[in-house]
């Protein structure tokens, strides 16, 4: 189990007058194996730390630390990142296997990286012939448990998750968080879960942190920012989650493949 932190992390995109801060001097702990949901609006500057998180683009101050130390920029990558669109996040020339397979340590060969990724594949719950098949043959929930089995290759400690539900239909996205949930506790990684829905937040996160206009305007244990939160923003974010509700039951078991998980 490994701590994230950012401090002070600033990221600007652009020079001079017209240069834009996605990202305003953010601190942030994500602590051993606990998970924290990063929310807010489209453009609040969530992705963005994401992406400065494993290196996409560069903070123009600040520091991003693991275990205290600057995160390893050679040899193994123990952030990995899991993007919204699994369709555009695979290549589609390569079968479910190879991607998979293609991330694993590189000191494994042949077989050995065969096997891990078939390891990998039942893991995240795929069916074994799905190994074989290209991204245009899999559904959305399948591919997003392959982009899911890929960036668990490269053997981990942070994983972040950047709105990885919000292209699959909600019966999916129900699959999809009760994987992440199942894989977070037997792994004990700690996760950057990133999302704009706070009905999706509530189900996976330890720790809330909200996020608006670059900054973290309000942060803390999941179950106080979300009953009684302190700051407007936050409770206009509560307001606009849809009443009567979505509740995912944590009790579900395996969906099969096309990730169907109880919806009430």
């Amino acid at each position: 189990m490994s701590e994230l932190r950012f401090e002070g992390v600033t990221v600007r995109y652009g020079a001079g007058r017209r240069a834009h801060v996605a990202v305003d001097r953010v601190d942030l702990v994500v602590p051993p194996g606990q998970v924290v949901g990063l929310v807010g609006e489209s453009g609040s500057g969530k992705s963005t730390l994401a992406r400065a998180a494993v290196g996409l683009v560069a903070p123009a101050a600040g520091k991003i630390l693991l275990d205290g130390k600057p995160v390893p920029t050679r040899g193994r990558r123990p952030l990995q990142m899991v993007f919204q669109d699994p369709f555009a996040s695979l290549d589609p020339r390569m079968t479910a296997g190879e991607s998979i397979a293609e991330a694993t340590p590189r000191a494994a060969r042949g077989d050995a990286r065969r096997d891990e990724a078939a390891r990998l594949a039942g893991l995240v719950g795929l069916p074994p012939g799905t190994v074989g098949k290209f991204p245009g043959e899999l559904s959305g929930g399948q591919r997003q448990r392959v982009a899911l089995a890929r960036a668990l290759a490269g053997r981990p400690d942070v994983i972040i998750a950047d709105e990885i539900t919000s292209a699959l239909d909600v019966s999916t996205q129900g699959a999809v968080l009760n994987l992440v949930r199942e894989l977070q506790r037997e792994l004990r990684l700690s996760v950057l879960f990133i999302s704009h829905n706070l009905a999706v937040v509530r189900y996976v996160a330890d720790y809330v942190a909200v996020m608006h206009g670059g900054r973290i305007v309000e942060h803390g244990p999941a179950e106080r920012v979300l009953l009684a939160p302190e700051r407007p923003y936050t409770r206009q974010l509560l307001a606009a989650v849809p009443r009567p509700g979505t509740r995912i039951d944590a009790d579900a078991g395996p969906a099969d493949d096309e990730d169907t998980a109880p919806v009430t």
